[in-house]
């Protein structure tokens, strides 16, 4: 009867632990954007569509910490016109698909020059087997997070 008890115990304490397991196997993909330059004196974003907090938060961060200006006249729009996400079901699992279409607006008056550039980029993101909701919410996040990295590249081969 004690070994009866001690193996309930053990088995016990293996689910119970193994229910509780918070350990993600998904790692985060950490934002490394590009640094580029603009030839005026003031630079905007506008954001014409609706996006995720964490979305707004990357692109406000992106373009305040990477774009720059170092021009004597002029400015700079940047228009996000575009933004999609769509979480869909594939076999064994879950698909996020993510796109962003822009626009960038120079305008340097004492040039009389006005140039345009526009863009549209996407990423995804998939997870199949077993997974819990914080993983698939990491896997969302490292689209978006890949999303405005092709950005930031995309903008800078325009330019």
């Amino acid at each position: 009867m004690d070994k009866l008890l001690k193996v309930v115990l053990v088995s016990l304490g293996l689910f119970v632990g193994g229910c509780n397991a918070n350990e993600t196997f998904v790692d985060t993909l950490k934002p490394e954007f590009e640094t580029m330059s603009f030839n005026v004196v003031q630079k905007q974003l506008v954001i014409e569509h609706e996006l995720p907090n964490y979305v707004q938060n990357l692109l406000s961060s992106w373009f305040d910490q990477r774009i720059k200006v170092d021009g004597f006249d002029g400015d700079m729009n940047f228009i996000v016109t575009d933004f999609n996400q769509k979480i869909s079901s594939i076999d064994n699992g879950k698909r996020v698909d993510i796109s962003l279409s822009f626009k960038v607006l120079l305008n340097i008056p004492s040039l009389s020059q006005t140039k345009l550039i526009e863009g549209s980029i996407s990423s995804y993101g998939t997870l199949t087997g077993n997974f819990s909701l914080n993983e698939f919410d990491t896997i969302i996040q490292n689209a978006q997070v890949d999303l405005i990295i092709r950005l930031s590249k995309d903008l800078k081969s325009k330019i």
